[in-house]
């Protein structure tokens, strides 16, 4: 596969990653706060394994990989990043807890730059400034959007920040398959104590469809994210998901989420804004190439 089409098919990926994630936020909104966030990820992961497990024994992969400290960090930095996602998703307008935690990419610039030594000039930090002038004002305490949810958000975005720089470089010495892997084998077990610990609620026939639409959206979008990112430079791949507040907005109204007030519209204009600029400031800089 040439480069020029290498990096298209990663464009067209991580957009198609972005609409899965959308939906699956969706599930999750929909589900509901009676079904407790950490039992959704358990029930996400443990339906998740045994297929993961087939497909790579179908291609001869070890789950262990080769860099099992990147695959335990990529676990570890998705669950924090999953599970302030589900918790803000719950808790707060489905737009803006998907446009805070989708100011990941500058994050996620600004750790590629400090472990992947991919560079990052001035124009990434004048578009970190105006994101997070965005994200300021999109996480303003409200009636409808309290302080504490909105900081959960936005926990998840530099959690997810960290996560993709972690794909990145893990997909250098492993497969797509087993750093997707990675993520389930921690949410499971930690997930499953939590079970234990504060207690498990057992899902009405409607949810668990909800619950299932939830699992395949979310299998489906990371195994195309992880695609995606092992095709593009971090910050490239992760600009695309821009996309993805736009699609929660018009998701969240559909859903009767409280209209978007003037100062909500204005940071969200900022969001994207210097997510954009930041795709601008990065694509000029040198990439790392193909890496699987």
């Amino acid at each position: 596969m040439t480069a020029s089409s290498s990096s298209a098919s990663g464009v067209v990926c991580m957009v198609a990653a972005v609409i899965c994630f959308s939906i699956m936020a969706v599930f999750v909104k929909l589900t509901g706060p009676t079904v407790p966030d950490y039992e959704k990820i358990l029930i996400r992961s443990a339906a998740v394994i045994p297929v993961l497990l087939v497909m790579l024994r179908r291609r001869g992969l070890s789950p262990w990989g080769n860099r099992p400290d990147l695959l335990l960090a990529r676990g570890s930095l998705g669950f924090l990043g999953m599970w302030a996602y589900f918790v803000s998703i719950t808790k707060l307008p489905l737009g803006n807890a998907v446009l805070l935690t989708h100011a990941s990419p500058i994050f996620s610039a600004l750790f590629a730059a400090r472990f992947l030594h991919e560079r990052a000039g001035r124009g990434v930090w004048v578009a970190g400034a105006v994101c997070l002038l965005g994200v300021a004002l999109v996480a303003r305490p409200t009636d409808h959007a309290p302080l504490l949810a909105s900081s959960i958000a936005l926990l998840s975005a530099v959690g997810n920040g960290a996560t993709y720089t972690v794909v990145r470089a893990s997909t250098r010495h492993d497969h797509p398959l087993v750093v997707v892997l990675a993520l389930t084998a921690v949410c499971a077990p930690v997930t499953a104590v939590m079970c234990l610990l504060w207690g498990w609620v057992w899902p009405t026939a409607e949810q668990w469809w909800l619950l299932a639409g939830m699992t395949l959206a979310s299998v489906v979008a990371q195994v195309l994210m992880t695609v995606g990112m092992s095709r593009l430079t971090t910050s490239r791949a992760t600009n695309i998901f821009f996309l993805g507040p736009l699609l929660a907005i018009a998701w969240g109204q559909l859903l009767g989420d409280p209209a978007l007030q003037p100062l909500d519209l204005l940071g969200a204009a900022l969001v994207v804004g210097g997510v954009l600029g930041l795709a601008s400031a990065r694509g000029r800089g040198p990439t790392l190439g193909r890496v699987a």
